[in-house]
């Protein structure tokens, strides 16, 4: 399913659940393409003037008035056009790892960045949708959608060890301090315990007071949790007490691989580049995306 545009921050975070329509299901009937076409991605892209991670500290924010960034593209890479990216994190090797879903097309997979060449693979079952993913110590968490299972592997290898059973949907997961980070489509986070997926506390997620729901592909980073919101191309930074403190629009990402690809304009998958920049890709994307986030002018 294509994804909504907006044009502003508030029709993105308050309009595009009603203007969108539509829902997760249904993103299965997406079509796969078998093939990267190698000659749309720019190598050697002139490299952008990121020399931070954020344009102000996070812990200087007022939630009650978010600040508005966007993303400067420093650099394109393959990606797999034929995986659903569901869940992104940079192992310490310089890898990637990676979570896909769909029915019957689920996998858990090691990726190099740079050429976007898969190395290691895990299929999940034909009935598991699979969903975001983080890693614990040695251990790969990763989310299904409507399994209520979370599949757990082993980093080293991507074999597979005892799942947890939780209640409900899965949608995002990432690791914030000694907590777990859950959203299931809701407005709520839920901060599980990692040695056994209990929840420990869970928060109502709000932009300048109002809840914000569908939740997807989540990232941890400097205490804050890094949501994508399903069908949009909006991407916010959350407090630990569920208070948005800045948004960062993706939309020129977004309208770049709509313009070859306009089944596909579903922005996810979020992971910490380096001290500087993130790992942005999308559903079905053949690009991942090196960025840094920018201040709007």
């Amino acid at each position: 399913m294509p994804a909504c545009r907006s044009t502003s921050v508030m029709l993105a975070l308050t309009l595009w659940l009603t203007a969108c329509g539509g829902d997760r299901a249904s993103s299965e009937s997406i079509a796969l393409d078998p093939s990267t076409d190698d000659e749309t991605i720019a190598e050697g892209t002139e490299p952008g003037s990121a020399t931070q991670r954020w344009p102000r500290p996070l812990d200087t924010l007022d939630p009650a008035a978010p600040a508005q960034w966007g993303v400067e593209v420093l650099d394109r890479f393959p990606h797999d056009a034929r995986a659903f990216t569901q869940g992104l994190e940079a192992l310490g090797d310089g890898t990637l790892l990676e979570s896909t879903g769909l029915r019957g097309e689920s996998t858990i997979r090691v990726v190099d960045p740079t050429t976007g060449i898969v190395l290691d693979r895990a299929d999940l079952t034909d009935e598991e949708f699979g969903e975001g993913t983080t890693v614990v110590d040695d251990t790969i968490v990763q989310l299904t959608w409507q399994s209520e299972r979370a599949r757990r592997w082993r980093l080293s290898d991507l074999s597979p060890l005892e799942p947890w059973a939780f209640e409900g949907e899965g949608w995002g997961l990432c690791l914030l301090d000694d907590r777990l980070a859950m959203s299931d489509g809701s407005a709520t986070l839920a901060f599980r315990d990692p040695q056994d997926f209990t929840i420990v506390e869970q928060v109502t997620v709000t932009f300048e007071g109002d809840d914000i729901t569908r939740l997807n592909e989540l990232e941890c980073v400097d205490g804050h949790v890094i949501a994508n919101i399903w069908q949009s191309p909006m991407i916010l930074v959350i407090r630990p007490d569920g208070r948005v403190v800045a948004t960062i629009d993706g939309t020129p990402l977004v309208d770049e691989i709509g313009s070859t690809a306009p089944s596909r304009e579903v922005l996810n998958g979020i992971a910490v580049r380096d001290e500087t920049s993130f790992w942005l890709t999308g559903k079905q994307w053949p690009t991942l995306f090196a960025v840094g986030v920018a201040a709007d002018a």
